[in-house]
């Protein structure tokens, strides 16, 4: 018994008491859990490299009076941040709303009498009253206990409630399964156990996707190639002195032909679209990037508790030893009758057993330690004694050889086996039973869980069960959602014994792990990554959070702890695997897509370099100016690329360890050609037949377009293809048409033209460039050909 103070037993804080614990901040209130502020988001999207780089080109083009290529400009940077930012702010407000419906009331005992109030008003030494179902909100000792059953699954993974009595310690995070109680607010706010594991992973974590490392690695080899460039330019613009607005425009020439900012832009879009398509699925995505990622995984790590399983079970089937199996049915209605207690189990029955009307005359609820619970009741004009546990604590051995081979078989295939026994002895010792039945149930597990496991195992990738519950019951559940099980299962202290080499082999060669503290379930990822793997993670409690932060890819329930949720890329709003393998096959598209883009993207700075490189040396002037160059961009690679990521065609798994090489490979062909037809174009009409220089210009222009829509077709494959929906081929056809119509357009309407700076082009000119393009169209197909068919054999 313990020995605490009445006046936390019976009557609670006085008014007066409860006054000067609030005047001193003594009040169960833990803030925001991530530090991802609406500052932090518009710090993140708004000072990057690219940003920076482009927003000093603009000011700089403002400097001189050169507002029109300046608008070009700033659109494309602006229209890059606002998608970032939109994304993110959307799955703030999202967060936001699940963390209002989450607020709990609670009920208090304050002078003496309850009242009801939320959990973030209760203050330190404040008496809560426990009943089923209601959460333990703050750290502290029980005062009072009646068959007290705390679920703790979230916190520690077990799923067997643990029984409590008056003296014990109860936890924040934790959940009342059964029975009632009183305990004292010892430890609130940030000092509670939940949030002291919560505050060790609140730090916001910035994680880079294997393609944005990949298209992050490219932005900077362009933005030290165009400084060398800069550099260069100033040096001979110090030896030739032109005027200080000449030498302005230059250098935003060059960065606008040189930084990707269409690259960075749809990659940001497609992002956003992969998050927006997760929305009816229910899928709340709150990193831009976590859909690519969620398809770059090849270790998959799952709790079991909450996760894999729904922490209910199912009856099965009854295997009657003795008596007829309607007795034992009406003894089993009886006995959920007559119970007062209200766990899984007796759910799971009652189910199958409807309870009959009774009142047990004794009782001893489910007890971990001695696996079993009891009622005695009057049956008839007699009393009996009915009992319910495991097999080797209830039924008398050994059993016969058919019945053994039984229950090794059920055990094995995962089931739980229950023994129901009775005897004329009255409670608490279980002596001289009769076993009438062996009850055979499972853990229910989660919807489409089976389903959502072989996608990922046909995927190739590794899965492991991460969890603090029993191993062989991990394992059982594991073996039923479709889970290879070949490797025995390992324990918290198996791993601990070991050193950092043995530690690391046998978590790579491990399958299930029991028994797990949450620092070592955070280790285990760890350690998986440093060889290299890309982690994902999928829980629901406090016990997952440091897993959840420190994989390349957390997923949570959003049933599961608010923190779980907090720290979590990816939330599942009805708790369903169902559309993890649709949102992998989405990021599929994302780095498809990203990919073709930027083959695009790089075609440009291809042509762009060696124009820079050209005009250099044989001292014509730059071919394209800022406006131009966005002109271009946006008909061959910025309208293209958004329609090419609203589309859903079919694409093979993606990775992006092939990034660099497909897409270099292809700018290298595509950019050289465009550049030597379209010089040819420029110098045909500028220097050999004499026509003025923006007319040159304006050819070349559209050389450039017409090959770049070549280039645009050349990448909508999926689209184009037989088993495409015809929707989309016809969407590719417009875009082609669109791209041509809208140049001929620009060139030919007065307002757009001289917006531009192009000249009006005549008949005879459009047959030049017209034969030009297309010979510029051809080699590209034939060299495009050639690089495939290599890349094929390579590849057998």
């Amino acid at each position: 018994m313990s020995n605490i103070d009445d006046k936390y037993r019976n009557l609670g804080l006085s008014r007066d008491e409860i006054r000067q614990r609030i005047a001193q901040g003594a009040v169960n209130r833990f803030g925001s859990f991530t530090t991802r502020s609406s500052a932090a988001i518009l710090r993140n999207n708004i000072l990057t490299l690219f940003t920076v780089v482009l927003a000093l080109a603009v000011a700089a083009l403002l400097v001189v009076g050169a507002d029109k290529d300046a608008a070009f400009l700033a659109g494309v940077t602006v229209a890059n941040s606002l998608a970032g930012m939109i994304s993110e702010f959307r799955a703030k407000r999202a967060l936001d709303r699940l963390s209002i419906l989450a607020r709990r009331k609670v009920t208090v005992i304050r002078a003496g009498k309850e009242e009801s109030l939320w959990l973030d008003e209760a203050v330190k030494d404040d008496l809560l009253i426990l009943r089923p179902g209601d959460p333990v909100v703050a750290d502290g000792p029980l005062v009072a206990a009646t068959g007290l059953f705390l679920d703790e699954s979230l916190l520690t993974g077990e799923s067997i409630p643990v029984a409590k009595e008056e003296g014990d310690r109860v936890f924040s995070g934790t959940y009342v399964a059964q029975g009632t109680g009183r305990y004292r607010a010892e430890r609130i706010g940030p000092a509670t156990t939940a949030n002291v594991l919560a505050i060790q992973a609140k730090a916001y974590k910035i994680f880079r996707t294997p393609l944005e490392q990949v298209v992050g690695r490219i932005i900077r080899a362009l933005v030290w190639i165009m400084m060398l460039f800069v550099f260069l330019l100033l040096l001979a613009n110090a030896i030739q002195h032109p005027p200080i607005a000449t030498t302005i425009l230059d250098i935003a020439t060059m960065i606008k032909a040189l930084v990707p900012e269409g690259l960075v832009l749809v990659t940001t879009v497609a992002f956003a679209v992969g998050a927006l398509r997760a929305v009816p699925r229910h899928v709340l995505v709150q990193k831009l990037n976590a859909i690519e990622s969620l398809s770059q995984v090849n270790i998959l790590c799952l709790d079991k508790t909450g996760t894999l399983g729904t922490n209910r079970l199912r009856f099965e089937r009854m295997e009657v030893v003795a008596a007829t199996p309607a007795e034992v049915a009406r003894l089993l209605g009886a006995f959920v009758g007559a119970s007062g207690a209200a766990n899984e189990t007796l759910r799971a029955l009652a189910e199958r057993f409807p309870g009959l009307p009774g009142q047990a005359l004794e009782e001893i609820p489910f007890s971990s330690a001695s696996k079993w619970s009891a009622v005695r009741l009057r049956d008839g004009n007699a009393e009996v004694s009915l009992w319910l546990g495991a097999p080797e604590s209830l039924a008398p051995g050994p059993f016969p050889s058919t019945l053994d081979k039984k229950l090794s078989e059920w055990r094995q295939a995962g089931f739980r086996i229950l023994a129901f026994a009775r005897s004329t002895a009255p409670l608490p010792q279980p002596e001289n039973l009769e076993t009438l039945a062996f009850l055979i149930l499972r853990d229910e597990l989660r919807p489409d869980v089976q389903d959502a496991v072989g996608f990922f195992i046909a995927r190739g990738i590794d899965l492991k069960v991460l969890s603090g519950d029993h191993p062989e019951t991990v394992a059982a559940l594991s073996r039923q959602a479709g889970i290879p099980t070949t490797i025995p299962p390992l324990t918290g202290k198996d791993l601990e014994a070991l050193p950092p080499a043995a530690f690391s082999a046998a978590v790579r060669k491990g399958q299930i792990f029991g028994r797990l503290t949450p620092r070592q379930k955070q280790q285990i990822i760890q350690s998986l990554q440093e060889t290299g793997a890309c982690v994902g993670m999928v829980g629901d409690g406090m016990n997952d959070v440091l897993a959840l932060k420190q994989a390349d890819i957390g997923i949570a329930m959003k049933s599961g702890a608010a923190a779980a949720r907090d720290v979590a890329d990816i939330v599942l709003l009805r708790d369903s695997f169902a559309h993890l393998p649709s949102l992998a096959r989405e990021g599929d598209r994302v780095i498809y897509n990203v990919k073709r883009v930027a083959k695009l993207v790089l075609t440009k700075n291809v042509y762009c370099l060696f124009f820079v490189l050209f005009s250099g040396f044989v001292g014509l002037t730059f071919p394209l100016s800022p406006r131009f160059i966005t002109w271009i961009d946006v008909l061959t690679i910025g309208t293209p690329a958004f329609l090419l990521t609203l589309m859903s065609a079919p694409v093979p798994k993606q990775s992006s360890a092939d990034f660099l090489r497909e897409t270099l490979g292809f700018a290298a062909i595509s950019g050289l050609t465009i550049a030597l037809v379209s010089l040819a174009v420029y110098a045909n009409f500028s220097l050999w037949q004499d026509r003025t220089e923006d007319y040159g210009k304006t050819a070349a222009l559209s050389a450039i377009v017409l090959m770049g829509l070549y280039a645009v077709y050349r990448v909508t494959a999926p689209e184009r293809s037989p088993g495409a929906v015809w929707w989309q081929n016809a969407l590719v056809w417009a875009i082609l048409a669109l791209g041509a119509s809208l140049n001929i357009l620009a060139i030919y309407w007065a307002p757009i033209r001289g917006f531009l700076g192009l000249a009006a082009l005549d008949a005879d000119s459009w047959l030049t460039i017209v034969i030009a393009a297309a010979l510029g169209s051809t080699a590209m197909h034939l060299r495009l050909k050639d690089g495939l068919r290599s890349t094929a054999m390579g590849k057998s």
